[in-house]
């Protein structure tokens, strides 16, 4: 029996105890993620919001016990399971992201495992390791959770099976919890928030161009990204707004009738602010990463978001920002300038012989 079919069968049969003891072994050694039971929630009689918790629970306690492991077992150990690459590559990681690598590490697919041997070997803090987990790893379980109850309710549709739609109560409880509590110059204060996403991501994209080339031509990049990103999404799973669902929704902007999932502004937002932290300026960065938090929620306050659209938003903005900073993409970069120069000497050509010809005439 191979590893995946142990692990159905532990959650076939024992539910979110299975669910737990997967996400805990998956946080330090072995390779089967917890996302796939996650998003099949629905399948095993499991409630995703739910099952989304434990697997946190169990990620959480699983990257502690890793932490140890890695603390108490040493370099030598490390070496052998996960190899001398690996060792070189974190301690560099670590180096330059500390806590907010556990954070990547938790909602991205950077190898968690190896994050929470090697916080023990460089005997990073314990608190800010969980705490980095906790905050990586549930966006991420209630953003799959989310997804996997959408592909259910499109399947229950498809196949005319009306009765066993289910929809989270609790994406719509979050979103009253927001939307509801408002008052006058909160509502001036989101509107503005809301609005300021285009120009300010022009804007700031431009003055990097004007800077810096190859950091402008990387944030337009991972602009680009994003947008593809979440319409693609909107294309693939058609979620109505909420002001065309739910009744009583503090409705403060444009009632568009496009796809609600996910948040193309959030996107937006997190790409930007995700790029500026880690490839321009950690101090820009957290102020853009605390304006990209305030647009999301305000998507919400306006009513035209729900909170997991601006969840799923965000992770996307974050892994977009992130990869554009990868050494692998310097090639792309490089080869965008190098066209750009040599476009720019063809026209100077160009110029230069309509000027000889004007000449002759």
């Amino acid at each position: 029996m191979d590893l995946y079919a142990i692990a159905e069968s532990l959650v076939s049969h024992y539910g979110y105890v299975g669910i737990f003891l997967i996400s805990f072994t998956e946080a330090f050694i072995q390779p089967i993620p917890p996302d796939v039971f996650i998003i099949g929630a629905s399948y095993f009689g499991l409630n995703p919001i739910i099952t989304a918790i434990v697997a946190t629970v169990g990620t959480t306690l699983g990257g502690i016990f890793g932490y140890f492991l890695g603390y108490k077992l040493g370099h030598p150990i490390f070496v052998k399971i996960f190899g001398e690459k690996h060792l070189k590559k974190g301690e560099e990681f670590f180096d330059k992201y500390g806590v907010y690598g556990v954070v990547l590490a938790g909602f991205s697919p950077l190898p968690y495992k190896v994050i929470a041997w090697l916080a023990g070997i460089f005997e990073m803090d314990l608190t800010l390791f969980a705490i980095g987990t906790i905050v990586g790893r549930l966006p991420r379980f209630l953003a799959v959770a989310y997804f996997g109850n959408v592909l259910q309710k499109y399947y229950d549709i498809k196949t005319m099976n009306f009765e066993n739609i289910k929809i989270s109560n609790f994406n719509y409880y979050l979103f009253y919890l927001i939307n509801s509590h408002y008052n006058p110059m909160l509502d001036i204060f989101m509107i503005i928030i809301s609005k300021t996403v285009y120009p300010l991501v022009g804007i700031t994209a431009l003055t990097l161009l004007i800077k810096n080339k190859k950091l402008g031509i990387k944030l337009i990049s991972s602009l680009i990204f994003a947008v593809i990103s979440t319409y693609v999404l909107k294309y693939l799973i058609y979620e109505p707004r909420p002001y065309l669902v739910l009744s009583n929704v503090h409705l403060l902007l444009y009632k568009g009738l496009e796809s609600s999932f996910p948040s193309g502004h959030t996107a937006l937002a997190f790409a930007t602010a995700t790029f500026l932290f880690f490839g321009y300026s950690k101090k820009v960065g957290v102020i853009f990463l605390i304006w990209a938090f305030l647009v999301g929620y305000s998507r919400v306050y306006v009513g035209v978001h729900y909170p997991i659209d601006v969840l799923v938003g965000m992770i996307i903005g974050v892994v977009c920002g992130y990869v554009v900073n990868h050494q692998s993409f310097e090639c792309f970069v490089e080869k965008i300038a190098s066209y750009e120069n040599k476009i720019k000497e063809g026209v100077k050509i160009i110029f230069k012989l309509d000027n000889k010809s004007q000449k002759v005439k």
